[in-house]
Order: structure tokens, then sequence, then C-alpha cells
């Protein structure tokens, strides 16, 4: 683990010993799942066990009950007339068999998804004593709503859910990252999981503050009950794993605060096909029993027999196979009891459908992976016809041309309307007045190089390396606890006591590399 408060001169060695580590890290990232490829923010060493699986896929499972079966929603390309996540039915889209054939659909469907993190409680990363490393732009209120509205906001004193935390790490993180939360909620339906959070929350000294979290049995659909609105809600992993997504998106909507933001997480058909057919393959194999401990091991062998010139085995062995060693993380991927897929167009008609709550989407979590120039760039023509698509349309094309990156969407939504403030746009004085934010994530820290969420080494001016030292730090949970959480002060006053002369240029360049967050 870093610790961040080695001596600068030792952490700066650290760092150079660990360039090398990092670039292999960063290639390994490429094969590992969807959060290390698509802007997963991880230190330069890759924390316990993999950076890829902080909190996914949940077991919050509890469905309306269902009259008739509607069609698998997995590979629609069109976006007219499009029903996905609203049926009324048990959806047939992860094993290809239809779990609720007769009866209480909310009774199976639910007990099917509880048998399985009863057997595999997920995720499945160690229980450990003190505090939580590494960092997440997305569960960082400072760091998410000024990548989504331009600026730092104006209050952190917040009220935070976690919705199907699972087994905590996701909660940790939350309550590391937002030390001046005034409330913190977090739910699950697994009471097998919420054991292992609450271990990790004591094991952490994450008890008894207002930034912890407090744990609740229940549905995320009756998250009502708790009696609070919320100005951050984190759900990763969870909502697709609802036969009926739409009533849970729904749910979650309804305790958003005006201006609040919603992270959420959600599988890809696409990136995931051959999880798709693996699936199946299984479910055919398995007669349609839900024998998770049976279902690894037959599986395992259907890996190990498979000719090599099998798609389904070379995409394990070039994007999977490090994850799936371990069995939870196996059957989660391979034997889950109810999932749904989106594609780009169903992913955001699904969306669209809490617009009359004011909910708008407020755009991807990773949007250098959906910049069109990353895949057509060197194309001026193609770049031209693709301008004039309108965004969404870029999104589904980007998708299209890169499928196999896309295994998830990661987004944000708000309540209310969103504008982004363009800090190159504004007057000198304006900018030399807002108040200035150092990142809590940068890591080697303090030093004159230290790496951007794409893992790129940035080389800092002399005056970007000495501004950046005299900011005041977006505080974790840690840097309250040693009272070293400073107050932040204008640009200009920071200026004034500096020896290098800080230039407009490398201001906005700290701000565009996402290293400092402004308020106004």
């Amino acid at each position: 683990r870093i610790v961040v408060s080695l001596p600068s001169a030792v952490i700066l060695l650290f760092a150079r010993m660990l360039r090398v580590a990092t670039v292999a890290a960063f290639v390994v990232a490429t094969c590992l799942p969807s959060h290390s490829v698509l802007g997963f923010s991880v230190p330069p060493v890759l924390p316990r066990g993999h950076t890829s699986n902080l909190g996914f896929r949940s077991s919050t499972v509890n469905v309306a009950t269902r009259s008739h079966r509607a069609p698998a929603l997995r590979m629609v390309a069109s976006n007219e007339d499009l029903q996905v996540g609203v049926s009324d039915d048990v959806q047939n889209v992860g094993r290809g068999t239809l779990l609720a054939k007769d009866g209480d659909a909310v009774k199976e469907v639910t007990g099917k998804v509880q048998g399985l993190y009863d057997a595999y409680p997920y995720p499945p990363e160690k229980v450990f004593d003190g505090p939580t490393v590494g960092y997440n732009h997305r569960w960082s209120w400072t760091h998410a709503y000024s990548s989504i509205f331009g600026e730092a906001p104006q209050t952190n004193a917040i009220e935070i859910l976690d919705a199907g935390c699972g087994t905590g790490v996701t909660a940790q993180y939350l309550s590391h990252l937002n030390p001046k939360a005034t409330h913190f909620n977090a739910l699950d339906l697994s009471r097998e999981a919420l054991n292992v959070a609450e271990e990790r929350a004591q094991r952490a000294d994450l008890v008894g503050k207002p930034n912890n979290a407090v744990f609740h049995h229940m549905s995320l659909y009756d998250v009502a009950d708790l009696g609070r609105k919320y100005d951050f809600i984190n759900c990763v992993g969870v909502l697709h794993h609802l036969p009926d997504p739409a009533k849970g998106l729904r749910a979650l909507a309804e305790q958003l605060k005006p201006g609040g933001l919603m992270h959420i997480f959600v599988y890809s058909a696409l990136g995931r096909r051959e999880i798709m057919l693996m699936q199946e393959a299984l479910a055919l194999l398995q007669e349609g029993k839900t024998d998770f401990k049976e279902g690894v091991a037959m599986g395992r062998e259907v890996f190990k027999v498979l000719p090599e010139s099998s798609r389904i085995k070379t995409r394990e062995k070039e994007r999977w196979e490090m994850e799936n060693e371990r069995d939870s993380t196996f059957a989660d991927m391979y034997l889950h009891p109810q999932e749904v897929d989106y594609t780009v167009p169903s992913l955001l008609a699904w969306v669209d459908g809490v617009k009359d709550l004011g909910i708008e989407f407020a755009g991807f979590s990773n949007p250098k992976m959906w910049d069109l120039k990353r895949l057509i760039g060197d194309s001026p023509m193609l770049m031209e016809q693709a301008m004039k698509l309108p965004l969404r349309q870029q999104y589904r094309l980007a998708e299209l041309l890169d499928p196999d990156t896309f295994t998830h969407y990661e987004f944000f939504l708000s309540k209310g309307p969103v504008k982004k403030r363009d800090w190159h746009q504004a007057s000198d004085d304006e900018l030399f007045r807002a108040f200035a934010i150092r990142q809590a994530g940068l890591q080697p820290w303090p030093a004159e190089r230290t790496f951007d969420q794409d893992f790129n080494l940035i080389q800092l001016s002399d005056a970007e390396y000495e501004f950046l030292q005299k900011c005041a730090q977006d505080p974790t949970a840690e840097l309250m606890e040693w009272g070293d959480d400073e107050e932040p002060r204008r640009i200009s006053e920071i200026t004034e006591e500096m020896e290098h002369k800080l230039k407009r240029e490398e201001i906005l360049r700290l701000v565009d590399l996402e290293f400092l967050f402004l308020r106004p």
C-alpha cells in the first residue's frame, strides 16, 4: 500500500522504482475487466487483489409480480419503441431459461440470487485493518461534481446512499473520500454480504462518524422507507440484476435531491457477447439447475477442454482469466441467475424513463473512451461526418466500432439540467479569484512527475508543482484525522506568495488534467 504520510523523499524513490512496474500494470489492466480499461482511477500500484471489482454486482434483487414473458432484451440495434428493463415479467437474459415459470416470481428470483451470494459473497475483496487505499474519482463528491459541472461544489456536507453495497468495499471508499458527509446510508438484500461490510467498517475504524455508512438489510425498491433524500447516490452493478431495472432506477431517482448526482454501473451487451454464450451453455449443461458450486466446476472444465480456437476461450484468456481465478468472480460472471445487458440506445431509453422526475443523463464517467478521435481521429473526412451526428448517435458509433472495450457503462445522472463551466472562457479576474482545491488521488505526491487517470506520467512545471503544493487538498478521512485539513484559498492569494510565476495556461492545464478543481 502507498502510505501518504511517508516523507516525500521516500515517496519519490518509491515512485522511481515503480515506473517500470506501473507500465506493466497498465498493460495488465488492459486485459482486466472494465474498470481498469475504461478509466478506473487507481494508484500506480494496483491495490489489493483486483482493482476492477470494488463493489460491483451486489445482491439487491427484489421484483414485482410478473404475468407474462417478454422477449430477451439483448443486441437491440434500433432505438424505436424500445422497452428494455420495463417489461412486466422476469426477463430471460442471463442463463437461457426463464427462472419464474410459475408461482411467485419475486420469491423465486430473489431466492436464486441470494443463493448465489450465500455460496459466493461478493465482492470477494479481503477485509483488512486500517483505512482504505487507492482512489476512484467516481466516489469523490468533489471530483465527480467537478467533472460534470466544471466547478467544485459549494459544500461537501452531503448525504450519501450506496444502493447495493455488497460486502462494503464501495462504502469504505465513499467514507474515506467524503469525510465531511453529514449522513451515509448503505443497503443490501444479502445479510451475508452485510455481515462482511460491517466487519470491514469496524476494522477500518469507520464506525460512529457521520461520514461512515449505516448499513440496512433491505431491498433497493424500499429505499424510500429510510426517509431521506440524498445528494450523492452510488449504485454499482446492481440495477442490471433486477428483473425490473426501471422500477429500481425510479426508486433511486425519487430519493435524489435537486442538484444531486447519481453514479450508475450496468452491463453492456456488445462487450459481453462471449459471456452471454457461456452463460447459456452452462445453463444447458446444468439442465436449468442453480447449483453454483457445480456450475463453477463445470465451467472450468469447459474452458479446460475447449479448443484454443474457441472464441469464448480466447476472450476469457485475453480479458477475464486473471479475475476469474477466484470462484466467486467466475460464478458472478457466468452463473448469475438474473442479468440485463444494454446497448447505448437501450441504455439511454431506460434513463429517459425517469425524465419526468427531472433526471438528466450527465455523461459517462470515462469520457475519453467515448471520444471518437480515439478511433477515427486520423481521418478528417470520417470525423467531419461523425461530428454531424447527434451526441447519442456518436456514443452508439463508438461502441459499434470498438465493442470489446465497452463491457459496461458507467455514468452519472443529475437531478436538474447540467451546464458545465468552461474556465477557458473565464476572464483573468474570474479565474484568479477562484478557490483552488488539489485532487486527493495524485500519486506519487509530492512529486514533480505524477500520474494522470490514464497512467500517463505528467511532468509538472516548477510553477505548477509549487502551486499544487500550496493548494488545499480535497480532504480524505485520513487528512481530517491528522488535522491537516485546510480551507481552500483563492488563486490570487496563493500566487502572491509563490517564488515561480504561474501562467494562466498552466492553471488551465491543471484543471484539464483534473489535478485541480476550482470553486467560484
